[in-house]
């Protein structure tokens, strides 16, 4: 294949047009398709779960979809053996989105009559680990993940964000298949910058930018997580995978209607560029699943080595007031392990 040398502003704008397939300005104004909002969670009752170790001074709150609600042998569960001064109540549920998360902890957190938020004798932290259920609308994610991040801190809680981790399989086909995977990985990307603060309000909340009281202003602190973690981008991920073939994929970009028309008025160039970007992309989409042997029942969930590596990655970021002693990332996590 004939490779055409291009000046740097031809490299820069292919390497930041959106994919064939995106919704027009996606990341910038719209989500996804034309998904219905996810519906308002049913009324839990009240809550009666409270904390009781007075010699443990930092309580956390655990809050996480399905991931976060594993049974066995779960990070929050590390988190708690490995950290002193730490308590945790695990509120972790299968099946929710952002939103009902956000529903979740004011039903669960701020109602609850057995926690004192403002006891001057506690530290309390919320780790948030979600967003997965409603990945293919990023935007409205990342606006309901702010908003739970400032409900928090509007309650004298700081907030550890472990974000999404990595996910998808071959076997997908709906969602991971050729130029398919593209979308979900932008999607799933979205949410994770925002949830480690690597967005401005407009590009993390496009279309939602107006429910900030100034839409035009810099993130206030209150509104992104005091700590980050990057799980997405981790040694959870199988970053020795073997690539795609490239050049059917480059092929399916060039019979691609959605192709020709968003980048027809585009130079030779930088067309030829953005075909050799894309296809790349595509072709490495798999070193962005889960490493195998981290499955569970599917390629989403990860088993107690995947959960115990989760931990792990989160351990050297957190607060030293948890009183934290860590052990090495992969330790005890066997290659190969099911």
């Amino acid at each position: 294949m004939l490779m055409l040398l291009a000046t740097p502003d031809q490299a820069a704008q292919a390497l930041t047009i959106a994919p064939p397939g995106a919704p027009p300005g996606d990341g910038g104004g719209t989500d996804g398709g034309t998904l219905e909002p996810a519906p308002e969670p049913e009324p839990e009752p009240p809550p009666t779960w409270r904390f009781r170790h007075a010699d443990k001074p930092v309580k956390v709150v655990v809050l996480a979809g399905s991931v976060g609600a594993w049974q066995r042998d779960p990070y929050a569960q590390h988190f708690e053996n490995w950290c002193s001064n730490v308590e945790v109540e695990n509120l972790s549920i299968t099946g929710y989105g952002a939103f009902q998360l956000r529903q979740r902890f004011m039903d669960q957190v701020v109602a609850n009559g057995y926690v004192n938020l403002r006891d001057p004798a506690s530290e309390y932290w919320l780790v948030f680990q979600g967003g997965l259920n409603s990945v293919a609308m990023p935007e409205k994610t990342n606006k309901e993940i702010r908003q739970l991040f400032m409900s928090a801190h509007q309650r004298n809680m700081k907030v550890v964000a472990l974000s999404l981790t990595p996910w998808g399989e071959e076997s997908d086909s709906k969602r991971w298949k050729g130029l398919e995977g593209l979308t979900y990985q932008r999607y799933t990307q979205k949410i994770v910058d925002f949830e480690l603060g690597r967005l401005t309000p407009e590009q993390a909340l496009g279309r939602y930018l107006d429910a900030r009281d100034q839409p035009d202003a810099a993130w206030d602190p209150a509104e992104l997580a005091d700590i980050g973690v990057d799980l997405y981008d981790s040694a959870l991920r199988d970053r020795d995978a073997p690539l795609r073939e490239i050049e059917p994929l480059r092929r399916e970009l060039e019979r691609s209607k959605a192709w020709k028309q968003r980048f027809a008025e585009l130079d030779e160039t930088t067309r030829e560029l953005a075909l050799d970007e894309f296809a790349q992309r595509a072709a490495e989409l798999p070193r962005w699943f889960m490493r195998k042997e981290l499955h569970s029942f599917d390629d989403i969930h990860p088993n107690e080595h995947g959960h115990r590596l989760i931990a792990q990655i989160a351990c050297p970021q957190l607060p030293s007031s948890w009183g934290c002693s860590c052990p090495a990332v992969g330790a005890d996590v066997p290659a190969g392990a099911e």
